[in-house]
């Protein structure tokens, strides 16, 4: 038997491939679809639907005080969309990225980001 995808439903639904996610030492956030398996669980996709922000800022022209004030407008267009809770990509090289935990993100895992061009 091959590995079934299909769109999840339910908030019960997802948590569940949340919470196998963490139980396989990963973190899946806000899951579109479950993969399954012989009826487990074993992956979860987010399909086209992260609320993501990447933000540019030159390095010497915005200060830190400037990318709080342009966070807290980030926050208010987010929240306008209906998405208060989202991602923010920041390179480890930024000025910032030492200060966004202050700034109230939480980091939540290494990884790469690939692009299919």
């Amino acid at each position: 038997m091959y590995p079934e995808v299909r769109k999840i439903l339910t908030v019960e639904e997802q948590q569940k491939v949340i919470d196998a996610a963490i139980a396989d030492n990963d973190y899946m956030t806000l899951p579109t679809h479950v993969v399954e398996k012989k009826g487990e669980i074993v992956g979860g996709w987010n399909m086209a639907s992260v609320p993501l922000v990447l933000a540019w800022h030159k390095s010497d022209s915005v200060t830190v005080r400037d990318s709080f004030i342009l966070k807290n407008q980030i926050d208010a267009i987010m929240s306008d969309r209906g998405t208060p809770k989202y991602f923010l990509a920041c390179n480890e090289k930024s000025n910032y990225y030492e200060h966004l935990e202050k700034f109230g993100y939480t980091p939540h895992w290494k990884t790469n980001l690939f692009i299919k061009e």
